[in-house]
């Protein structure tokens, strides 16, 4: 049970010599001070029987008045009582005051200021602040605070992305699982009542994926297609393959791969999505690959495939970012294009070649901790789906013997 009090607190006594009375609120031994907006002198003040002093002006009605103050402060944390046993002093005192919901975007950049700030973090923060303007966007004008936040709301908004965005089903569940973490978050900030957490109710969806990855024999018609000498086409191609033999270094990486990079049978970078480094001893073909954009003398920071314009730089790590999807969309655009002429029948693109590079070496016997480490998986878990997908296709195989 709550203990309520009344308190001159002469720590705040104004020039008049007056101080003002509060509520103490004490629960979890946590306490709450509200302010009843009355002062009286300290002297005319009875701290043991919490009351006016009747040689004070009206003291009769205000001290009814003070009495019916913490009758209806007791009756206010009953009610609550009633509804959660876990009652807040915090949410006592904002019963009985009121107070506005916070605004959830004003909290949600501060959150992501105060939690994603340091240069490995950039790409969480901005996933988030993509997550954040993206529901700004869907608002328009519109105020928005935590109260606004329900399950209706969020059906809405699901069925707004799904049907207007075109969002599939897994980049919904991204971005309403950080608006899930932040309220997360604003909870553990006593911002929101944890029964007000719309997620109680709601559940995520995912739709499992199958990872797209080229045979062996996929692999082999994709290599030999013969796309014209020097063009783009053909640098997106060799640079896909690449990938498929070197790691399944990602495409950001690939179009960053300088000279500097290779020391004559690896490649070492700090991969840009993680900031981990990788060392990637390259096999034959791998080399065969690089020797064909070796130029004369290559100076150290010239770019080993030619995506990424020479001498070309960057002010910060977004712009590199944007450049890096538009070459990105380049790369696949002309991946797909060659898919579809050697009639692979499979919606490709620069991403495959890791899926590819993992079955492959998996496949080929290559321990799955190694191929992990390889990947820059955190976890090796992370690296079992492929060894999911290798150990179907050997089960596949073995239909042969029902034939």
């Amino acid at each position: 049970m709550a203990t309520i009090k009344l308190i001159l607190r002469e720590s705040k006594i104004n020039k008049a010599g007056e101080a003002p009375i509060y509520l103490r609120v004490t629960n979890h031994r946590k306490s709450q001070y509200i302010s009843l907006n009355l002062r009286v002198p300290p002297k005319s003040w009875n701290q043991d029987e919490q009351k006016i002093k009747s040689s004070y002006s009206n003291s009769t009605r205000l001290n009814a008045w003070l009495k019916k103050q913490v009758s209806d402060t007791i009756n206010t944390f009953v009610d609550l009582h009633d509804k959660d046993a876990n009652v807040r002093t915090k949410d006592i005192k904002e019963t009985i005051l009121g107070k506005s919901s916070p605004c959830f975007f004003e909290y949600a950049n501060k959150y992501i200021e105060r939690a994603y700030y340091t240069p490995k973090q950039q790409r969480t923060r901005q996933r988030y602040k993509t997550t954040i303007n993206k529901l700004k966007k869907y608002l328009g004008d519109l105020q928005f605070t935590f109260d606004d936040l329900t399950v209706n709301f969020i059906k809405n908004y699901e069925h707004h992305l799904l049907t207007v965005v075109g969002n599939d089903t897994n980049t919904i569940h991204t971005d309403l699982k950080s608006v899930k973490r932040i309220i997360n978050e604003a909870i553990e900030d006593e911002i929101l009542p944890y029964e007000k957490n719309p997620f109680l109710r709601y559940k995520l969806k995912w739709k499992k994926t199958n990872k797209v990855y080229l045979t062996e024999q996929e692999l082999m018609l994709f290599e030999n297609y013969n796309a014209s000498a020097g063009s783009m086409r053909e640098v997106f191609q060799d640079a896909f393959v690449f990938a498929c033999y070197a790691g399944g270094l990602r495409v950001s990486d690939v179009c960053r791969l300088q000279w500097v990079h290779f020391d004559g049978s690896h490649i070492r970078v700090t991969t840009i999505k993680t900031d981990d480094p990788v060392s990637i001893k390259l096999p034959k073909r791998g080399l065969e690959i690089l020797e064909k954009y070796r130029i004369d003398n290559p100076k150290p920071l010239d770019y080993i495939f030619p995506i990424i314009e020479k001498d070309r730089t960057f002010k910060d790590y977004d712009e590199l970012k944007r450049h890096i999807n538009c070459k990105n969309v380049s790369a696949n655009n002309n991946i797909q294009f060659i898919a579809k002429e050697i009639g692979l029948g499979k919606h490709i693109s620069f991403h495959t070649s890791r899926h590819t590079f993992a079955t492959r070496a998996l496949s080929k016997g290559m321990k799955i901790h190694h191929v992990s480490k390889l990947l820059g998986h955190a976890s090796v878990k992370t690296t079992e789906v492929y060894a999911k997908i290798v150990n179907k296709d050997l089960d596949d195989a073995m239909g042969v013997f029902d034939n």
